[in-house]
């Protein structure tokens, strides 16, 4: 119970450090995100909480910019995207995030994309916001489960992130943790240890073709690139 309480009071404090430097400088979202949301706040969270420091394998180069979709399997896997993507990334996010106490205004500030799902309006918002970060170099993590996994096996992708993909102009990239889960999987209350965090982060993939069967498409090889992720993870002995 000590370390739930300690990751509490650590993330309030880099929230708060995170909105004084945006009232200081407005454009200093890409220096608060890798700064703040990456060295400040995730790496040394993971650490608190038992996680240890996190293991990247990277399968090539990246691009500028881009939308990375992976697994979900824990509230950790934000800060593990934090700690191992070498991009300054926001996230894809549920639009009543925007009236969360402080994390809300602070995700508003550095770019993070809402969506309110079933609402064309807030696509197109949505879309907008994908081209502004992108010119502002910043990434955006997607998990296109649409919801945490209870026994860590990737289930189906959704559609969305690929339509946004292709709107936006921007190359998928698919990336797989391992170890979040054991830390804090869905449902618990409490911390557990963990041998470590791996994250593996694939090659990229094309911008998806704008028409049913080009979303489709994308789908399908984003899902099967995660998949295989996984799968050589569990031949390399890092459990889901």
């Amino acid at each position: 119970m000590m370390r739930i309480w300690v990751a509490v009071v650590w993330t309030a404090v880099c929230c708060t450090a995170g909105l004084l430097a945006l009232v200081v400088k407005k454009d200093a979202g890409p220096w608060v995100l890798t700064r703040i949301g990456s060295r400040m706040w995730s790496k040394p969270l993971l650490r608190m909480v038992g996680g240890g420091r996190v293991t990247v394998h990277q399968d090539g180069e990246l691009p500028p910019s881009a939308i990375f979709v992976g697994n979900h399997a824990s509230l950790l896997d934000i800060n593990a995207a934090f700690a191992a993507l070498p991009r300054p990334i926001v996230f894809l996010s549920k639009a009543s995030v925007r009236r969360v106490p402080l994390l809300g205004v602070l995700n508003a500030r550095v770019g993070t994309v809402f969506v309110e799902r079933g609402n064309p309006e807030s696509a197109r918002e949505a879309v907008k916001q994908l081209a502004v970060n992108a010119r502002n170099g910043l990434s955006v993590v997607v998990y296109p489960e649409g919801t945490r996994s209870g026994t860590g096996e990737v289930s189906t992708f959704r559609k969305g992130a690929f339509h946004l993909a292709a709107a936006a102009g921007l190359p998928v990239v698919p990336f797989y943790v391992a170890g979040t889960r054991e830390l804090l999987p869905k449902g618990a209350l409490a911390f557990r240890r963990t041998p470590g965090i791996r994250v593996w982060i694939g090659a990229a993939l094309p911008v998806p073709d704008d028409s049913v069967e080009g979303i489709e498409a994308a789908r399908q090889a984003a899902e099967a690139a995660v998949r295989a992720l996984a799968q050589g993870a569990t031949v390399q002995g890092a459990r889901p």
